[in-house]
């Protein structure tokens, strides 16, 4: 398992780490096929098949609560901890009721109050949960309990949480007040296995917006660099493609789209598709209106594409997992503020 951990992000390390639980299961030692749940649930949470990380997360539950004596301290702490990666991670997956939703961050804290945690985690999960479908004042709440709350062993890492804490700034139309919050992660005061990458991604947005080019450029060059091999970070492999389209940089928007062809069509986490195939339509949109709608452009495996019909398929494609978000929030009448955020 620890050698596959080190192996690059993707489908040949998931069918690994699938292996490794196989022959866990054959020593009927209860810790070792722990231990190999959570290392496939990691492999998932870090791969282009986010979706597949609630099963071995459900039979790691039952497992503790029928036999928590089964678990060490490391995967008891483990457990706990990505009780946010299930929780937030629903919210990228639209066919997942908000109810549920609710249900698990309830179940969170209900969880982490017995094991004697911060509520910390459980106030930035519902801080995610609210800004996500536009309940504004709840988020304000949950962000000012969760900054409020003491940190703990089950806290996220600083960069993480400055990352998320300077994106709601932007969100807010603050942008100055955002880079302010990322300046440490950017300065590498904080670090972690994907900080300051989303950080990089996240900043090229308001820099442009402050009229501060060079900065983003910089910005740009040193974080693709970084999302570059690590297949999980769509989202932030997306905000590049958006820079090079906002920048006259269509050319090198190209050659992004070229190095990943499944980006297109991984369909494990629907949240960051939706945020690319954005990206693409904008790329594709700056195409045709300079002219060049008849260009060959690369896109989805499988056929030839020009940037008219890219641009139709990336709209169409982003524009359906749009409406499966808002049906997500609306049977409990909460999409109105989502509504509001993607223009109906």
């Amino acid at each position: 398992m620890a050698l596959n951990s080190e192996q690059p992000e993707g489908p040949a390390r998931n069918a690994r780490a699938e292996q490794l639980l196989a022959e866990a299961e054959k020593l009927n030692i209860p810790l070792a096929v722990i231990e190999a749940l959570g290392h496939q649930l990691k492999a998932y949470n870090y791969s282009s098949e986010k979706d597949r990380m609630f099963v071995p997360f459900a039979r790691l539950l039952r497992m503790w609560d029928e036999r928590p004596e089964d678990f060490d301290e490391y995967e008891a702490h483990t457990l706990h901890w990505v009780f946010k990666w299930m929780t937030t991670g629903m919210l990228d997956q639209p066919h997942i009721p908000l109810a549920s939703i609710e249900k698990w961050l309830g179940e969170m804290e209900h969880r982490y109050r017995l094991a004697g945690h911060s509520e910390r985690a459980v106030r930035g999960a519902e801080f995610s949960v609210a800004a996500h479908v536009g309940d504004l004042p709840r988020a304000e709440r949950a962000y000012a309990a969760w900054l409020a709350a003491d940190r703990d062993s089950m806290a996220d890492c600083h960069a993480c949480e400055l990352h998320s804490q300077g994106w709601w700034r932007a969100e807010r139309g603050a942008d100055a007040e955002a880079l302010d919050l990322w300046r440490p992660v950017l300065e590498g005061e904080f670090t972690c296995a994907h900080e300051p990458h989303t950080v990089l991604a996240s900043s090229l947005g308001p820099l442009l917006r402050l009229g501060r080019p060079d900065e983003a450029r910089a910005h740009h060059l040193r974080g693709f660099r970084l999302v570059r091999p690590m297949e999980s970070m769509r989202g932030a492999y997306a905000d590049h493609v958006e820079f090079c389209a906002l920048t006259g940089n269509e050319a090198r928007g190209l050659e992004l789209l070229a190095e990943r062809p499944a980006y297109f069509t991984d369909t494990g986490q629907p949240r960051s598709r939706m945020d690319f195939l954005a990206a693409v339509t904008l790329l594709m949109d700056r195409l045709t209106a300079m002219g060049m709608g008849a260009q060959s452009v690369p896109g989805p495996d499988g056929r030839d594409w020009t940037a008219v019909e890219l641009a139709a398929h990336a709209r169409a494609d982003a524009l359906a997992d749009v409406r499966r978000a808002v049906a997500q929030v609306e049977a409990l009448g909460q999409g109105k503020g989502l509504r509001a955020r993607v223009g109906g």
